[in-house]
């Protein structure tokens, strides 16, 4: 019985260092396996903020564009439009710097989706035919997406 002991603590303490070098080990495996989905979500993010741009573009009543495909409903604040689209592009800058790297990319995915559902909502909410233009940029969204590396 007295040996039993020693032989155990040595059994625990080589599990417990195993269970330490498997902790780290896997940990570095998901720090390689985001550093690539941090670069899919910048280019992502990139392509997001194109469309915004497009958008907040083509609702600016001060410029100047012979087909408007995005226009503001009646009655709708433009300053307010373009102001909510101005953040809208602001937080997806965000996705491109360092700072989102402290993110998981659950978190990060979670932050993206919130950010999209609300373009839709914006859309919906303030432009013509905000529905078809919801869909519509679902789907190219969807498609580059899919086409990213």
């Amino acid at each position: 019985m007295e040996q039993l002991i020693p032989v155990l603590m040595i059994v625990a303490m080589v599990a417990f260092v195993l269970v330490k070098q498997i902790g780290k080990l896997t940990s570095k495996l998901d720090t390689f396996a985001d550093a690539d989905s941090y670069e899919r979500y910048a280019k992502f993010s990139a392509i997001i903020q194109e469309n915004v741009r497009e958008i907040k573009h083509s609702l600016d009543s001060s410029k100047t564009s012979a087909e408007r495909p995005f226009k503001l409903l009646e009655g709708k604040n433009e300053e307010e439009a373009l102001e909510l689209l101005s953040n809208f592009i602001r937080k997806l800058v965000f996705f491109e710097t360092m700072m989102a790297k402290k993110k998981s990319s659950k978190e990060i995915e979670a932050d993206l989706f919130e950010l999209l559902s609300h373009l839709d909502d914006f859309l919906k909410e303030y432009c013509v035919d905000g529905e078809a233009l919801a869909d519509a940029l679902r789907e190219s969204l969807l498609e580059a997406y899919e086409q990213l590396d």
